[in-house]
């Protein structure tokens, strides 16, 4: 076998280990969620395939096998371009989405009952162990926007409707100026939290 090939198999080879667990860490948000059933059928058709073909690759390599003939040379390029298919494959399925990048679920825009600003819940990889929920508010004065971190139990949403219009939570005016109440509301599935909100300091604090 030429030197060229030997190095153009060890590459490949290393490549479909690379595309395989950066599967693994895509589908699965670098392990903080489980796979869904996309993931899953992905797994069963071009993962577990990939795998075994590196795994026979590698054991190859190790015992420096040669093809004897014609046959067996056709099978080992079959075998390369298979393996190049299914790991562009498992790449391309991957999004980046809930772990290199953050993934968005926004609540409706909404406006304080006094006009004074606009505001939305966002949640944060919603369904991972790495959810989180903020308050993203904007002045209707001056234009100025802020997110707000709020502790909201991100960690027991089972289940959450999206519809064209939600109100996963609402912001009232509260007797201290520029401070608000945040309620959050039964569609997000969890019992209701109360928060309140300084729009000076931009911070929240947990009040029930």
């Amino acid at each position: 076998m030429h030197q060229w090939l030997k190095i153009l198999w060890l590459l490949v080879t290393i490549f479909s280990v690379i595309s395989f667990g950066w599967f693994l860490l895509g589908t699965t948000a670098n392990f903080q969620r489980s796979l869904d059933l996309v993931g899953t059928v992905t797994l069963i058709m071009a993962g577990l395939p990939s795998l075994a073909i590196t795994i026979l690759s590698i054991r190859m390599l190790i015992k420096r096998w040669v093809p004897s003939s014609g046959v067996a040379l056709a099978g080992f390029y079959s075998g390369m371009i298979l393996l190049i298919i299914l790991s562009v494959y498992l790449i391309q399925s991957v999004s980046t989405q809930g772990w290199l990048t953050e993934k968005i679920t926004s609540d409706s825009l909404k406006i304080t009952r006094d006009d004074k600003y606009e505001y939305r819940v966002d949640l944060i990889n919603v369904f991972q162990k790495n959810s989180h929920a903020r308050l993203y508010v904007k002045s209707a004065a001056t234009g100025e926007e802020m997110s707000i971190p709020v502790d909201i139990h991100t960690n027991k949403i089972v289940g959450l409707g999206i519809k064209k219009v939600n109100n996963w939570g609402i912001m009232k005016p509260s007797s201290a100026s520029n401070r608000y109440s945040l309620f959050t509301t039964k569609e997000l599935g969890i019992p209701e939290e109360i928060f309140e909100i300084d729009l000076v300091t931009g911070t929240s604090k947990r009040l029930e």
